[in-house]
């Protein structure tokens, strides 16, 4: 991993495409916030600005041990991180102020959990406007337990990525109902937390979607509500009354609700006369229904209009999230062991096979070897990566581009909806409305656009600032590594419980502290406040390159050299002598608590000087050794039986590799062996790891195929009341889940898609 300084901006100009560097001025920008200084950022842009290329590229070459998380289970695949709720383990339903130290703890952190927290130094939280105030405020107390207690999020840099003006956080009229008293908006910038900090914004200028200059400004007119009768002419003069998209395009029709889309894709589906074909997802291990990506039952038919759901993860690069297709078929592989969906693109003209692809479902855990920050895989998902897509909601859209597009958007409900689905579209001319818009189909939110006026007003200033803040942060960062008087604090209160309780017995080993005591102070502490003053000094005559200055670099390696030779003389024979034996309980644990402060703070010091005298001193590196010393200590303070423990994890590490070796096995198939031995679906799925519904899935196959009968699965009275509520919608399509709002509690998902399906 390479190490990032204060010059490091070059690092993320020359890692990202040739288009984005001819207009990265802001990505720099924030990049130097984050990679030098330890300023919080917002980050924030226009729609097709580039905010998720910029995330990408920040995953790449990571400059600070950080996480990123999101408000929803399908934001975070998207992102490759974690749910905020998970990665916290806050529940769900508001965090009134003042009562989440009070409230159950439903789960208990794990020390992995709170050791990863401890060495954090960037929290990247994307979606951001979909993040609810109290949400944050929730992190903040999360944090505060684990880090700094007295500063806001324990004082980790937040990286917060997200448009206002898109989707809105949800605060459904009950929730907001006990909000409300203790916050004047739902949005995140009203968590009390955010308001003690001092935070940057970095607005992404430069739009890469739309090229054309009179629909960029009608867009922008839109997204701040400044609407004259000129973008109202210019929008409905793309209405067109009983709109048909032409035979052979891709068009895709976007609406405001899930039931508009539903329907419109299953009209277009019946009128289809091709066999419909099913397929099911395989499911495997941790992988919550909440977050599929896509549907674990995709019923398609040949000549049905599909999109692309994920971007070609193999080094074809045939399809992207969002391309539009046309199912003309399925074939086997050259192996005839997978099945392939025959997809026509008329955008290049190109057929594309399409297999199956995988999302995984990680959660972050720290490196056993390396100590750093990594992703382990929970649970996976697997499924071919395309939906119906003769219609998706504006929801669903979120992040997509289309060349054609049919907008049905009168019924908007939301802040930011109507501009989200204009925002989708490349040009003005390959958009239609299905009606003519209606001003009051534009909502927008008032506290909203006076939080972004004043943001956008202050990061005016905000490059200005950025000198002085890489300054500071350098500068912190140097007091901070030689700064030791907590050190000095800890052996001086060990010298006072060994003065006061246990001076007779052991006389040696208090002189031995009383004479490192006096030297820590006269040796190091002394001298660390003067050469304090010299590389203060050093770095004003730097003119800001101070990262790159050689002189003072040389001073920093000779300084650390004599600090660490000068720890071990006088504090190795403290070490050396530390194991007494202590009859009296209180005066014991006293002891211990006074030893453990004191290990800590000079393990933390000799760790840190040990690795950056071997590879110079830089933000990113000492970080790393801060960290990677910090974890040292926490493993040594852990490892009362610790050869056991470490054949332990050898063991169940040898057996999870042995399992996952073995030979693949049709999973359809296995679960019908397990069906026909006289398991049930809720036996089937808890032995395989697998969800009910999938295990539902794999025998709906084989009630296909003529060799399960569902009568074996689901009773008929079951049958015959799940097939009467269904019928009570009437033609409007329903949900499993809204069919199991209606029927006893004794009635599970799997029967209810058993039946809805055959």
């Amino acid at each position: 991993m390479s190490y990032i300084d204060s010059a490091s901006e070059d690092v993320f100009a020359s890692s990202v495409e040739e288009d984005v560097r001819q207009h990265n001025r802001e990505m720099n920008l924030a990049w130097q916030f984050i990679a030098s200084t330890n300023m919080s950022v917002f980050l924030t842009g226009k729609a097709g600005t580039g905010k998720t290329t910029f995330l990408r590229k920040l995953r790449e070459i990571t400059p600070k041990r950080m996480v990123v998380l999101a408000p929803t289970g399908v934001a975070a695949i998207n992102a490759q991180g974690q749910t905020i709720h998970s990665f916290f383990q806050l529940p769900f339903g508001p965090n009134i102020p003042g009562q989440q130290g009070e409230r159950k703890s439903y789960y208990k952190v794990s020390k992995e959990k709170k050791n990863l927290i401890r060495t954090l130094d960037l929290l990247v939280i994307d979606e951001i406007s979909m993040v609810r105030c109290d949400v944050l405020d929730a992190i903040d107390t999360e944090l505060r337990k684990y880090r700094d207690h007295s500063k806001p999020f324990g004082g980790v840099q937040l990286l917060l990525i997200g448009d206002l003006q898109q989707l809105a956080p949800v605060a459904q009229e009950r929730e907001w109902s006990l909000l409300s008293p203790y916050y004047t908006t739902p949005y995140f910038f009203g968590s009390h937390a955010l308001e003690q900090i001092e935070y940057v914004t970095v607005e992404l200028q430069h739009i890469y979607r739309q090229q054309d200059a009179d629909f960029i400004n009608v867009l922008a007119k839109i997204r701040t509500n400044n609407i004259d009768d000129s973008v109202i002419q210019a929008l409905n003069s793309r209405y067109v009354k009983d709109f048909v998209p032409p035979v052979g395009e891709d068009w895709i029709r976007l609406t405001t609700h899930n039931r508009m889309a539903q329907e419109y894709n299953d009209k277009m589906l019946h009128s289809l006369h091709a066999e419909p074909m099913t397929f099911h997802a395989e499911v495997h291990r941790n992988f919550p229904e909440t977050s599929y990506p896509a549907d674990e039952a995709l019923l398609l038919k040949t000549g049905a209009q599909v999109m692309f759901i994920k971007n070609d993860p193999s080094a074809a690069k045939e399809y992207y999230n969002g391309k539009i297709g046309v199912v003309q078929g399925v074939e086997w592989d050259n192996d005839g062991e997978n099945m392939l969906i025959r997809v026509f693109c008329k955008e290049d003209g190109k057929t594309i096979l399409v297999s199956k692809v995988v999302w995984e479902n990680t959660k972050y855990v720290i490196d056993d070897k390396t100590g750093d920050i990594r992703e382990e895989v929970e649970g996976t998902f697997t499924q071919y990566p395309l939906r119906l897509a003769w219609a998706i909601t504006v929801h669903k859209s979120q992040g997509l581009t289309f060349d054609h597009a049919v907008l049905d958007i009168n019924d908007s409900f939301t802040h930011g909806q109507v501009y989200v689905a204009l925002s989708r579209c490349r040009t003005l001319q390959g958009m239609v409305l299905s009606r003519p818009l209606a001003l009051r189909s534009v909502i927008t939110d008032a506290s909203v656009n006076a939080y972004i006026d004043k943001e956008l007003a202050e990061a005016q200033q905000t490059e200005d600032k950025l000198p002085q803040m890489k300054y500071e942060y350098y500068f912190h960062l140097l007091n901070e590594m030689f700064d030791f008087r907590t050190l000095k604090s800890d052996l001086g209160y060990m010298v006072r419980v060994v003065g006061e309780h246990l001076a007779a017995s052991y006389p040696d080993f208090l002189s031995i502290m009383k004479d490192s005591y006096a030297k820590l102070d006269a040796d190091i502490i002394t001298v660390a406040l003067k050469f304090g003053n010299q590389y203060q000094q050093l770095m004003a005559q730097s003119q800001g390159n101070f990262a790159k200055d050689e002189k003072l670099n040389e001073r920093l390696m000779a300084a650390m050299g004599y600090f660490q030779k000068k720890l071990h003389e006088l504090l190795d024979p403290v070490m050396a002598s530390t194991k007494l034996v202590i009859n009296n309980k209180q005066v014991k644990n006293q002891y211990n608590n006074a030893l453990d402060a004191f290990t800590l703070s000079y393990k933390m010091k000799t760790g840190v000087f040990s690795r950056l005298l071997s590879t110079g001193f830089s933000v990113r590196g000492y970080l790393n050794a801060k960290a990677l010393a910090s974890l040292d200590e926490v493993k040594v303070s852990e490892e009362g039986v610790s050869i056991s423990d470490a054949a332990s994890k050898k063991k169940k590490k040898e057996e999870k590799e042995a399992k996952e070796k073995k030979p693949k096995v049709d999973t359809r198939a296995e679960s019908y062996r397990l069906f026909r031995e006289g398991n049930t679906i809720a036996e089937i799925a808890k032995q395989r790891s697998l969800t009910e519904g999938t295990i539902a899935g794999h025998l709906a196959t084989y009630i296909e195929k003529g060799e399960v009968n569902l009568n074996e699965l689901v009773s008929t009275q079951h049958q015959n009341i799940i097939r009467g509520v269904a019928r009570s919608f009437g033609n409007k399509a329903c949900t499993i889940s809204e069919v199991k709002a209606l029927l006893p509690d004794d009635y599970t998902y799997a029967e209810i898609k058993l039946v809805l399906t055959n």
